[in-house]
């Protein structure tokens, strides 16, 4: 029997998820409009197995059946992370500390481009449709939020765009609206890399016929590094060969020279045009609302060919309060991000993280305190600099907030994260603002505000370590079960738990 490789294999990472008994196929017809997103959410917010939904409205045979939560939480007994694991081809247990170490790992490894494959061994290329065949609006595309401004097809797709001079690929997620038969929309803003591949066309006067494809059903570690704010320039479909340890298969699109991953579930293609808008959104984006009728023009995608594998499954991200993909995914990547950026700058950071309950909007720094008091800096020097480390930087585009805390806080436990920040910061005194740097256009006090006019600013870095501890150690101790009392006594504690009649 074959080896199952859910890091390379989309099918084989729904088969893991079978095994582990952390998947619930509902056969029973369930409704695109809604009723799909609503069963998400409810498995989201109470870490339950992904659901596959194999028999939705309107479908046909081979489009679609739906796999929702692909990198949700799950319970902590089968290792709550065990989903973005997955996509790694790591142990499921694997803390999501262990998954930001290994990928940074990984950036010390031989980058391995893809390997190009005949049609006849590409999944993908089992039905082809030209543009006469495609109607979009057929599809069973899922309508998520009440007030969302559409049918969002892609939410948990991959972007393939290449620039002119094909030197630079770019494999990345942004989300995509149904608008009729032949056309999708959706962000296209800066500084993100697609739309720095989309002005380089632009500048050669091509800005209304750039080729691009819209792979679902990749492979889960190419679709995790497409979440990634990995620097300009770089490929990311070589990062993810070295991750895996073997080239991503890939075959040619159908109308441009684009390569995707041959295991695809489906191929879009096409051209994007900057200059041809529609009205996209509102969308219940990661931070937990939707702003009824506040939709924004965004350029059009055509849809001129497509391909598809038998039985095709898309996967589907539907966002909203913690803890889902743009939070599971995004926000830890960009931690991974942040932590490789640190090394690099020198900065005395041990660990890097966005905290889930925080929507995507802090980036919490682990501070060592020898290291920083080897610095003989103060709080307000500290903070400007790493904030002008950050906030200048494609990793802290979509931060608002950075929370420096000492080394005895555990950062990858919100409870201790929220304890230092309450009790370890003045508000105000303890914070550095910065106005002069680029706002991100989601997050929602940014949105609904004036300053969606001008995009700058509403971004600080919070300092919530004492100001002593930037000179010297500073004793106290810290009243719980698990830090306040000697080791010994907690040991036993543990040990006679329940012959004191706790269960």
């Amino acid at each position: 029997m074959r080896k199952l490789n859910p890091a390379l294999e989309f099918r084989d990472f729904i088969q893991v998820l079978k095994d582990e008994d952390d998947l619930i196929e509902i056969t029973e017809e369930i409704d695109p409009n809604l009723e799909v997103g609503a069963i998400m959410r409810k498995a989201y917010e109470s870490h339950l197995p992904a659901p596959l939904f194999k028999n939705v409205k309107g479908a046909s045979k081979d489009l679609f059946s739906i796999l929702g939560c692909p990198a949700g939480l799950r319970s902590k007994e089968k290792g709550d992370h065990g989903r973005i694991a997955h996509h790694l081809g790591l142990d499921p247990k694997t803390t999501i500390k262990g998954i930001i170490d290994y990928l940074l790992e990984c950036k010390e490894k031989e980058p391995l481009p893809p390997t190009t494959v005949p049609v006849s061994s590409a999944p993908c290329k089992t039905h082809i449709l030209s543009e006469d065949k495609i109607h979009l609006q057929s599809l069973p595309t899922p309508y998520l939020h009440v007030s969302d401004g559409g049918k969002y097809l892609q939410t948990y797709g991959m972007w393939i765009l290449q620039t002119p001079d094909k030197k630079w690929t770019n494999w990345s997620i942004a989300r995509g609206m149904v608008v009729d038969d032949k056309h999708i929309t959706g962000l296209v803003i800066k500084p993100q890399h697609i739309r720095q591949i989309a002005d380089s066309w632009a500048a050669i006067g091509k800005g209304n016929e750039i080729p691009f494809a819209l792979c679902f059903g990749v492979p889960p570690a190419a679709i995790l590094v497409s979440s990634m704010p990995i620097p300009e320039g770089i490929s990311e479909s070589d990062y993810v060969g070295a991750i895996l340890g073997e080239s991503v298969p890939v075959v040619k699109c159908e109308t441009n020279d684009l390569m995707v991953p041959a295991t695809s579930e489906m191929v879009f293609e096409g051209t994007l045009s900057l200059t041809d808008t529609h009205l996209e959104g509102p969308f219940g984006e990661m931070h937990g609302y939707v702003f009824k009728s506040q939709g924004h023009p965004c350029p059009l995608y055509t849809v001129k060919a497509m391909s598809y594998r038998e039985n095709a499954i898309l996967p589907v991200s539907n966002p909203g309060l913690c803890t889902d993909e743009t939070h599971t995914l995004i926000g830890s990547l960009v931690a991974t991000e942040a932590k490789e950026l640190a090394i690099e700058s020198g900065l005395p950071v041990l660990d890097a993280f966005m905290p889930y309950e925080a929507q995507a909007l802090w980036l919490v720094l682990k501070v060592d305190l020898k290291g920083l008091q080897a610095l003989k800096t103060t709080p307000e020097e500290f903070c400007k600099k790493v904030g002008d480390i950050y906030f200048r930087a494609k990793v802290g585009f979509i931060v608002h907030e950075i929370v420096l805390v000492a080394d005895d806080i555990d950062i990858f436990n919100f409870k201790e994260v929220i304890w230092a920040y309450v009790t370890r910061h003045t508000p105000v005194a303890d914070q550095v603002a910065f106005d002069d740097v680029t706002s991100f256009p989601l997050a929602p006090f940014v949105s609904q505000s004036s300053r969606s006019k001008t995009m700058k600013g509403g971004k600080c870095v919070t300092n919530c370590i004492f100001r002593q501890q930037y000179e010297r150690s500073f004793d106290y101790i810290t009243c719980n079960f698990e830090k306040g009392y000697p080791s010994e006594l907690v040991d036993k504690v543990n040990e006679n738990w329940k012959k004191y009649g706790y269960k």
